[in-house]
């Protein structure tokens, strides 16, 4: 059984990269939501700013006229609003001010979490490339590995299978070596049924030729028969 890697359950990088992305992302969308925010205050500090601007030179028409016309109260009541809307225009420009530079400083930030971002992008995107060819050459090595053992058993098996039918090519040849030299009978022909029976048939044809032979023959005078008797006269 093969051993799982030591990787095996353990958490993905790419995914720890994805999920710091996006934290980043958050963070980079609050950024340009706040100098979003800030804008758009300032601009509405400059739009009443206008507004009071206005209004004091209206103001202070409206006095001249009262003034002209002899009622100097109500060009009295006219520069006293004047004054109060540019009293109002003096905080507003400040308030602009405080925005702009508060502005100016989200910017920068922005510019920076922008950069943060696209760099983090850049890296994240190369490591994950890496780490997945480093997966795909940890996979190739394995099966690579896995390839080399079973190689190297076919080769031992190959070379067994080999080795074996040397052997029986020597052996077949020294054994046809002593056949033909007469040294070695062939003991499985000598000895199997069929050889007997063909012996056994060769050694009857012969009996029978022989006896035929004989009866062809003439008679040979049988031999005197040995008799212990001495002849006369001895």
């Amino acid at each position: 059984m093969r051993a799982e890697p030591a990787s095996e359950g353990a958490e993905d990088p790419r995914e720890t990269l994805d999920r710091a992305y996006a934290r980043q992302l958050q963070l980079q969308q609050k950024m340009r939501q706040g100098v979003a925010d800030v804008v758009t205050s300032r601009k509405r500090i400059e739009l009443q700013a206008r507004q009071l601007e206005r209004s004091a030179v209206k103001l202070q028409g409206q006095a001249r006229l009262a003034l002209q016309q002899g009622h100097e109260d109500l060009a009295r009541e006219a520069l006293s609003r004047r004054a109060l809307a540019l009293s109002e225009l003096e905080d507003l420009k400040e308030h602009n001010a405080l925005l702009a530079a508060g502005e100016a400083q989200l910017l920068e930030a922005a510019r920076r979490v922008d950069l943060q971002v696209q760099q983090f992008r850049t890296r994240k995107e190369a490591v994950k490339s890496v780490y997945t060819a480093a997966q795909a050459r940890t996979r190739a090595g394995e099966s690579l590995a896995g390839l080399d053992r079973g190689d190297s058993e076919l080769l031992v098996a190959l070379q067994r299978a080999e080795n074996k039918i040397i052997d029986t090519q020597a052996r077949a040849e020294a054994l046809e070596g002593l056949l033909a030299s007469g040294t070695l009978e062939d003991v499985s022909i000598a000895r199997g049924p069929v050889y007997r029976e063909l012996a056994a048939g060769n050694s009857e044809e012969h009996v029978t030729d022989e006896l035929a032979r004989l009866k062809e023959s003439p008679a040979q005078p049988k031999p005197p028969p040995h008799s212990n008797e001495q002849p006369p006269g001895e």
